[in-house]
């Protein structure tokens, strides 16, 4: 009896710091695995973080990539060929564009100096402001005055409908409206403005990109504007990363004619434009992508453009870019040759 109870006071503390080793083990392994479960939850977290963006102004909140890698933007109609993606960025142009010999300018020139601001709101929906600028007119036709001032401005929404990374697929439709802000001697400041809906797209193949799309310009006052389509497409090839040439294809069809009646400033006073027309001996012709002069008998005309040039970008969120537009369709309007030069810095 007395040997049970020296083994069992022998066995007891063994027990007990065997029970003490098992729950201090237990629990060291437990605080083992939180620590692990946590570690490797924050590597998680933080590789979430790095790979997405916030959702409100993303671009200004975190090192996102706006644009696939490879693609350029477009460069020639500038106030219509919207690029789809979905970008922060601010992008600074000079366009020097000649005026057709037989044309109501008789010759001559406008030089404009514009500015485009982008925002991107979500990593689908952007802000965009594609219009405005300060424009230098010096036509030929004596009857004409030089003039110098502000074009109308445009701005809008643009949405990635579809967004498909992995595929080099962007689809984006836009809604914008052409605000009657400038200087009436420019073509400008006239009507109740146009709604410009639009969607363009973009795709690629290796160093193959293609940028195309569709749109309108629907006037608030079809008496006073003419409503019409365009179309544009760019192909560019990437030579090298610092060397992008490209070529695109515009043009525009006026569906519906203004009645003629908008008033032209002239030396002899103020015509309006089918008078001017008329005195001049010329057919309908509209302002391109430039003004909408509301002419009578425009509907049913095409103008077609094919331009040429090259991007040069930088470095990551910089280029420069130049490209020469000719009108290559029989119809030409205003339209003679223009040449643009642009910077542009995306965020």
């Amino acid at each position: 009896m007395t040997n049970i109870r020296r083994q069992t006071r022998f066995y007891q503390p063994l027990r007990t710091r065997w029970t003490t080793r098992v729950s201090s083990s237990t629990r060291l392994f437990g605080l083992a695995t939180t620590l692990a479960c946590s570690f490797f939850g924050s590597l998680s977290a933080a590789a979430d973080t790095s790979e997405s963006c916030p959702t409100f102004l993303p671009d200004l909140r975190c090192d996102r990539q706006s644009r696939y890698e490879g693609f350029v933007a477009p460069m020639s109609m500038p106030y219509l060929f919207e690029d789809p993606f979905i970008t922060t960025e601010f992008q600074g142009a000079f366009v020097y564009h000649e005026f057709p010999a037989n044309s109501v300018f008789d010759g001559g020139y406008a030089a404009v100096v514009a500015a485009q601001i982008r925002l991107a709101i979500t990593d689908r929906l952007a802000f965009i402001a594609t219009k405005d600028g300060l424009t230098f007119l010096k036509p030929d036709q004596t009857l004409l005055k030089n003039e110098v001032g502000l074009m109308d401005i445009t701005a809008g929404l643009k949405y990635a409908l579809i967004d498909w990374r992995e595929k080099n697929f962007i689809l984006t439709p836009s809604l914008r409206y052409e605000i009657p802000l400038g200087k009436s001697e420019l073509f400008q400041g006239k009507g109740d403005g146009v709604f410009i809906p639009a969607a363009t797209f973009a795709w690629g193949l290796g160093d193959f990109h293609v940028i195309g799309g569709l749109g309108g310009q629907i006037p608030i006052d079809t008496d006073r504007d003419s409503t019409s389509l365009f179309y544009n497409l760019h192909l560019d090839y990437a030579i090298h990363e610092y060397f992008v040439p490209f070529v695109e294809v515009n043009g525009t069809h006026w569906t519906d004619s203004g009645d003629g009646g908008s008033g032209v400033r002239t030396t002899a006073g103020t015509l309006s434009i089918d008078t001017v027309h008329a005195a001049l001996g010329l057919s309908p012709f509209e302002g391109g992508d430039i003004a909408n002069l509301g002419s009578s008998g425009i509907a049913g005309t095409d103008l077609i453009t094919m331009a040429w040039g090259v991007r040069i970008p930088l470095d990551s969120h910089s280029s420069i870019g130049l490209s020469y537009e000719k009108a290559i369709s029989r119809h030409k309007g205003i339209f003679d040759q223009r040449v643009t030069t642009m910077i542009r810095y995306v965020y």
